[in-house]
């Protein structure tokens, strides 16, 4: 990958830690992915320079984003021991902040996520999130999803019966009640992830298999999300639906912008 690239998830990141984790965040979710090292590593300058809080504790989403926060001396905790971690006060009711990376986010901040197989805890952390962040180089951003991510939705399953969920997913019909496409294919298309460097598919922090599911552009994130997840053994879909409060994209140029959902923008006007 350029290092043009590398420089512009590394802008994206400074530039949302610097907006959102200032002294007075307590609680701070830790997104997995390679724009979230840089995030990380700008959490550590701060730590070093004392513009953190002394008392911050970070929540991972996965194995990875752990290994993260351990390295740069962070406080880590998790998800569910929040509420037990400040008697005083009662426990933490929420994380104040997450900031988290995709693999692509549409013009309404929808993101899909899971490429590294992460979205089941990222999608835990998120929703107990005040303020769900978004960061990413510009090759993520887009109008539809689909439009550039050509891998498929990641649909994390039960290995009981990964095979039955993959023909249920296959037999679902783009247009629902309404007459209304979801999504560009005429039917969906499901592979089994396969892990690299290890024989066999890839197997998730929590246990489970990843079906990729390919369906074309999704004109519909929210209806395609809910449809997927009425399956059993369906664990979680990798489509963030109305979930993003704000994302950051770095250029290659150097320059970065900072997105609101479309339809938000639309009531600033």
């Amino acid at each position: 990958m350029s290092s043009l690239v590398e420089q512009s998830k590394r802008s994206a990141a400074f530039a949302a830690v610097d907006k959102h984790v200032l002294p007075s965040v307590r609680v701070l979710g830790i997104g997995s992915g390679s724009t979230v090292v840089y995030a990380v590593d700008r959490l550590l300058e701060l730590k070093n320079q004392n513009k953190l809080n002394p008392d911050l504790v970070c929540v991972a989403t996965s194995f990875q984003s752990k290994q993260l926060i351990t390295d740069a001396g962070l406080r880590s905790a998790d998800l569910d021991d929040l509420s037990i971690l400040d008697p005083e006060q009662g426990g933490f009711k929420s994380i104040d902040v997450t900031i988290d990376g995709a693999d692509e986010v549409d013009s309404e901040l929808n993101a899909i996520k899971g490429g590294g197989a992460a979205h089941l805890r990222e999608k835990l952390v998120a929703n107990a999130s005040n303020k769900f962040v978004l960061i990413a180089d510009s090759r993520k951003d887009s109008q539809l999803l689909g439009e550039k991510w050509d891998k498929g939705i990641p649909v994390e399953v039960s290995p009981l019966a990964w095979r039955t969920i993959s023909r249920q997913l296959e037999r679902m019909c783009s247009i629902q009640s309404g007459a209304v496409s979801l999504f560009e294919l005429q039917a969906p298309v499901a592979q089994l992830r396969q892990a690299v460097r290890k024989a066999g598919p890839v197997v998730t922090d929590n246990g489970n298999f990843i079906l990729d599911v390919h369906v074309g552009k999704i004109y519909d994130p929210p209806a395609v999300e809910q449809l997927f997840k009425m399956i059993p053994g369906v664990i979680e879909v990798g489509v963030f639906s109305g979930m993003a409060d704000e994302a950051w994209f770095g250029n290659e140029d150097g320059t970065i912008a900072c997105r609101i959902p479309k339809s938000e923008m639309k009531k600033l006007d």
